[in-house]
């Protein structure tokens, strides 16, 4: 199941933001294949490499100049004002989203999964969020089945200043190859209240090799103090 809500583009402007990181338009990030094809991979994309094309090391290092200033300012916002009443009460949440660029005939995330499965080892209860920075339709959006285990896949289908609620940690999920000749951009991150947290029983993540734990891979937000 999934929940798809609203957001002002106008004062959580992340496609503003990525747009300026690639040097190219906001209404021109559905293209970024063709107007960075300087970025494109060589080769098809597969789980080992998937989140390491040039597309992800020229976002990422922007985020670690103070070029990532604004995006990160946006982010935090997102989180204060949008996902915190959403729990009301204190909580951890992915310290920066994961960056995805779904390029045509290819796949941004390859393997079928859920998260806290044997390949991706996040803790039980997270929450998922993704946010749409690009139109994402057909076979360019994510595919997730509606209840854990039964496979009825359908695709996440968004436009900007949209942001779905799923539960990525138990329901499978995944990307078809993308056939309908734009880029789709998005962020997702993952939320888990507080009181749920654990670090004890927090493994390492096989894909980017950070430890599920606040001051690593989380942040806490504390309602009462933020």
């Amino acid at each position: 199941m999934s929940i798809i809500k609203k957001y002002n583009i106008e004062d959580y402007n992340f496609s503003k933001e990525v747009a300026t990181i690639f040097s190219v338009r906001e209404s021109e990030l559905n293209n970024l294949h063709v107007l960075r094809e300087d970025l494109m991979p060589p080769d098809k994309l597969n789980f080992e490499n998937e989140t390491r094309t040039d597309f992800h090391q020229v976002f990422y290092e922007a985020l670690r100049s103070d070029e990532g200033a604004p995006i990160k300012k946006v982010y935090s916002d997102f989180i204060k004002d949008i996902v915190a009443p959403i729990f009301d009460e204190d909580f951890v949440y992915q310290k920066f989203p994961s960056f995805r660029v779904h390029l045509p005939d290819d796949q941004a995330i390859h393997r079928w999964h859920y998260d806290s499965d044997d390949d991706h080892r996040h803790p039980d209860w997270e929450i998922n969020f993704q946010i749409a920075i690009t139109r994402m339709f057909g076979n360019n959006a994510m595919w997730l089945e509606s209840v854990p285990g039964i496979k009825d896949y359908h695709p996440v289908e968004m436009v900007g200043g949209e942001f779905c609620i799923f539960n990525g940690n138990k329901c499978f999920h995944g990307n078809k190859p993308n056939d309908t000749g734009q880029t789709r951009v998005s962020f997702d991150f993952r939320v888990m209240a507080y009181s749920r947290y654990d670090e004890s029983k927090n493994l390492e993540s096989v894909t980017i090799n950070r430890k599920f734990a606040i001051g690593d891979y989380y942040d806490l937000y504390k309602v009462n103090n933020v």
